[in-house]
């Protein structure tokens, strides 16, 4: 197969997994999609989905755990703040790629905000608020951390 094609439907089909919760097959894909890039000039709108698609994926993967026994609490928040860690470098990549994506920075703030790095999070709304001022969910999320003490 044509690895343009190969690259595309990895991507494709990473993201109809992310759309459909199934996120650790959706990382498997874009994985997939995103060594075969590394040989190739993509097209780089598609290069930064599959980043942002991995990225979302990585920070949502495991939320369906409900019902988490005591003694395994620690061991799942660890590996859900490395989740978010490894989005983080997913969405930097692709604002490397494309830095007036403003739904990039978003993501990106949302990790950080969740990871309680909240200045660094500020930063990155504040970004996105620049390139999307009508963005509402950033303006909600700034309004969130500022309640908490920080601008």
């Amino acid at each position: 197969m044509n690895k343009f094609f190969e690259f595309n439907d990895n991507v494709e089909l990473g993201e109809v997994f992310n759309e459909c919760n199934a996120y650790q097959i959706s990382i498997e894909y874009l994985n997939k999609a995103l060594d075969i890039s590394k040989n190739l000039p993509i097209n780089k709108y598609r290069l930064v989905k599959a980043y942002e698609l991995r990225g979302k994926s990585k920070m949502f993967l495991n939320d369906e755990q409900q019902k988490i026994k005591q003694q395994d609490w620690d061991i799942y928040w660890k590996a859900k703040k490395l989740n978010y860690l490894e989005a983080i470098l997913d969405f930097s990549k692709a604002i490397e790629i494309d830095p007036k994506d403003s739904f990039l920075y978003f993501w990106r703030g949302f990790a950080y905000e969740f990871l309680e790095e909240y200045p660094t999070a500020v930063k990155d709304l504040k970004i996105t608020k620049q390139l999307d001022p009508v963005f509402t969910l950033t303006t909600s999320l700034l309004d969130h951390i500022k309640s908490m003490g920080f601008k």
